[in-house]
């Protein structure tokens, strides 16, 4: 799994709005087995790292400050983004134990075409992220799922998929992705199934009438035959 690596500086508290016009971003870094940290970050290099990670990414950080240069493996927290320009404001990084497990929610992407497709099947994606179980290191920057099998009416669920030495958070059971058919179609096919099953017991009536019609044609000749014997 490759790691990416920012390069930060440390920084004193406040003064973020003299960073931003610098074209730094501020930021801190913090988890339990460390002090936080207030950094400064580049725009230009996080919006590279933005363009190359997801937010189960591990992060390589080089923080430089007095006392020489100190790395650490983070993941990225919380982004705040200004609401006018969409710039991020402030960006928080977390440090986690690297022995201890943690738990994460790591994007889902879907490769492939699913033969369903062509058929007029619509794909339904019904998680876009699944949280996961696991060291630090074991998290994956992505879970890839192929649909490339899949037809009408099939799925894939979470027993499905290889999540590596994590675990997923979700019961095995659950549906990742499906391919369902159009609502179309499907109305189609209750109004179909609809008509049989009228026409069917349409029949039966039309059956029972027939029969009543019958005994009653039978009962009234047997009338007719008494009466004209007396």
């Amino acid at each position: 799994m490759k790691m990416h690596t920012l390069e930060v500086k440390q920084r004193t508290a406040g003064k973020a709005n003299a960073l931003r016009r610098d074209g730094f971003v501020p930021g801190i870094v913090y988890g339990p087995s460390i002090e936080s940290t207030p950094i400064a970050i580049a725009r230009k290099d996080l919006q590279v790292l933005f363009s190359e990670i997801t937010r189960s990414s591990r992060i390589n950080l080089s923080i430089a400050g007095e006392n020489g240069a100190q790395e650490m493996d983070v993941f990225l927290k919380v982004v705040d983004y200004d609401p006018v320009t969409d710039e991020p404001k402030h960006v928080d990084f977390y440090h986690p134990d690297v022995g201890h497990p943690l738990k994460l929610h790591v994007p889902v992407k879907v490769t492939g075409e699913a033969p369903g497709l062509k058929a007029g099947g619509i794909l339904n994606v019904l998680f876009n992220t699944v949280r996961v179980h696991g060291l630090p290191k074991d998290v994956p920057h992505l879970i890839t799922i192929d649909v490339s099998d899949l037809d009408l009416g099939d799925s894939i669920y979470v027993r499905d998929v290889d999540f590596g030495d994590v675990e997923p958070m979700l019961p095995p059971e659950r549906t990742l992705v499906t391919v369902i058919a159009p609502r179309g179609a499907e109305i189609e096919e209750e109004e179909v199934e609809l008509e049989e099953v009228e026409l069917e017991e349409g029949e039966e009536i039309e059956g029972e009438e027939g029969a009543a019609a019958e005994e009653g044609a039978e009962a009234a000749g047997e009338e007719e035959t008494a009466a004209e014997g007396e």
